[in-house]
């Protein structure tokens, strides 16, 4: 179904768009824009799409209107499908894959740095989030999970400081909103750790909301994976364990499901400077950029 939601009116989205893929990106197996286990996308400043395929350890950019522009390898040594990929004001694709340093890639291509510190004990390294400070934030799942936020000298290529957020549980993936509040999610690994949920945690580094499992005994999560934040500071969660993603306000208060059907293992989320929702779909080997709002 393309219809419109015409229950919510919200923070200038006066209607909502559910199940409307605009297109998808991801070509045949001949094809150099195959994408194999896309598990995370990003945006550059220029309005490209950046997708992490951790099946083919490649980084696939694609222009606004879905059209391959380029590839490149981040030639990863890690066995884990761990990873995300990020972009900074300036340009720069920072890619993380379950090891203790982040990798700096040109926007064509060329590996500039390894980032890292003698100081970082992160072992299995998740999710990455360019802060509006320039700092980056990174989930790691060492001892339960934790996220470390690093304030890093671009020049430099350096780490000068971090600070540590403990006491999480498998945190995934990772977005911060305009106050610099990080928004992290707890996903579920064979029911085995306490998690299903949404976490946002104020810019002081205090836990400042827990959504989920169960929210407004609409909707409970069961492997929530890709967050994603939009120009209006509504947010998306993507739960793999149900293939669906469903969107909130501001507030945290839940809207509504937007894309219910044809994912499977949705994974990394992202919103496009057109204001089309990106999906990194795996086991479909696409992503797929969804219309959710009038505009």
């Amino acid at each position: 179904m393309h219809d419109f939601d015409k229950r919510w009116k919200l923070s200038g989205v006066q209607r909502i768009y559910y199940n409307s893929m605009v297109t998808e990106l991801g070509g045949s197996d001949s094809d150099p824009s195959k994408v194999i286990w896309p598990s995370s996308v990003t945006t550059t400043p220029h309005g490209d799409l950046a997708v992490k395929d951790s099946g083919n350890q490649q980084i696939q950019i694609f222009s606004p209107d879905g059209r391959y522009k380029q590839g490149f390898s981040y030639c990863s040594e890690s066995a884990k499908d761990f990873g995300n990929v990020g972009c900074t004001q300036d340009g720069l694709i920072l890619v993380t894959d379950g090891s203790k340093g982040i990798k700096v890639f040109s926007s064509d291509g060329l590996m500039i740095h390894l980032l890292k510190s003698p100081k970082a004990d992160w072992k299995h390294s998740y999710g990455i989030a360019v802060m509006k400070s320039s700092n980056v934030a990174v989930t790691d799942w060492t001892d339960g999970g934790k996220i470390h936020i690093l304030d890093v000298d671009w020049r430099m290529n350096a780490i000068l400081k971090m600070n540590v957020i403990d006491k999480l549980h498998r945190p995934e993936h990772i977005a911060v909103n305009k106050k610099e509040e990080i928004l992290v999610t707890e996903g579920q690994l064979f029911g085995q750790q306490p998690g299903c949920c949404l976490k946002i945690i104020d810019s002081e580094h205090t836990l400042k909301k827990t959504i989920g499992p169960s929210v407004d005994n609409k909707f409970s999560f069961v492997n929530p994976s890709g967050v994603c934040i939009d120009r209006n500071d509504n947010f998306f969660v993507a739960d793999e364990g149900q293939n669906c993603v469903v969107m909130f306000n501001p507030d945290a208060s839940l809207t509504a499901k937007v894309v219910t059907q044809d994912l499977q293992g949705p994974a990394g989320l992202a919103v496009t400077k057109d204001g089309l929702l990106a999906v990194a779909d795996c086991y479909h080997h696409r992503v797929k950029l969804y219309k959710y709002r009038q505009r």
